[in-house]
């Protein structure tokens, strides 16, 4: 009865999804940055929408300039053709396995050592979500999968299927921590965008953590919500740095998820169910 219950909830939202990627029309330079998520995609839409404007920070929100593209339309909060509007190219932020974005565009797919995914995913659920458990209790749900988004794992595997083809970038996040400039560059020149002298200076200030933070607000996707339910507004950028999963995981942890990367993904795709990609 539940399970009944889950699917007739979640319809209409899986409905006006499917409608909106039915009536979508992809261009040739629409650019869809796909995660899962904690694996810094507001950074890389920053980046890009830095890239692609005069930079101005005049939004009150990222979406605004940078849609959640399946959120968006399952919601309702925009239709296919309200995409129509946004000047090219459009930047469009997505958690969805490939099976389920419209063909014909450039996909940047960002990995996040599984470690620090999972502990970022951690804080999220406690301020975002609701979870009270511990720690320990959240990264066995994390690990098989029990979580909004599915498993990890597949999620990563489906998409290096696509790894190699000419309109996939593959980005590391901890190459952006490293290096943003180089990401910047390979990014530009990936998207075919000329980045000069001084757009690259503002591009690398205006994504400085630091400034993100300042500004966080226009970042937070549930900024209105969370704040009408008395939820800290400085909770959804949290430390934007690497190696936390090592130092808040014991040993164990480690070596299960060690063990876990080592094992080659029998089915690399997702399952195809839209719900917990549209909640």
């Amino acid at each position: 009865m539940r399970t009944v219950l889950d699917a007739l909830e979640h319809a209409p939202r899986m409905l006006n999804f499917l409608r909106g990627l039915v009536e979508f029309r992809p261009r040739e330079d629409d650019i869809f940055i796909v995660t899962y998520p904690r694996s810094g995609t507001t950074w890389m839409q920053m980046v890009l929408y830095q890239l692609t404007t005069d930079g101005r920070m005049d939004f009150t929100h990222i979406s605004e300039v940078s849609p959640w593209f399946e959120r968006s339309l399952a919601l309702g909060t925009a239709e296919a053709q309200d995409f129509e509007s946004l000047p090219s190219p459009r930047i469009f932020k997505s958690h969805l396995p490939h099976m389920w974005l419209p063909g014909g565009c450039r996909y940047i797919y960002i990995t996040r050592d599984v470690a620090d995914v999972a502990v970022s995913y951690y804080h999220l659920y406690r301020s975002h979500l609701g979870f009270e458990g511990s720690f320990s209790d959240f990264l066995k749900r994390f690990t098989s999968g029990r979580v909004q988004y599915k498993s990890w794992f597949k999620h990563v595997a489906g998409w290096k299927t696509r790894r190699g083809e000419p309109g996939v970038l593959f980005v590391r996040y901890e190459d952006m921590l490293a290096s943003l400039k180089s990401v910047i560059g390979e990014v530009a020149g990936f998207c075919g965008l000329e980045v000069g002298g001084a757009t690259l200076d503002r591009v690398l200030r205006r994504c400085d953590f630091e400034f993100m933070k300042r500004h966080q607000d226009k970042f937070d996707h549930a900024t209105k919500v969370l704040l009408d339910r008395g939820i800290r507004q400085d909770s959804f950028i949290r430390k934007g740095g690497g190696g936390e999963g090592a130092d808040r995981m014991t040993g164990r942890q480690k070596e299960s998820l060690r063990r876990m990367l080592g094992k080659p993904v029998k089915h690399p795709t997702i399952e195809l169910d839209l719900a917990e990609f549209l909640k």
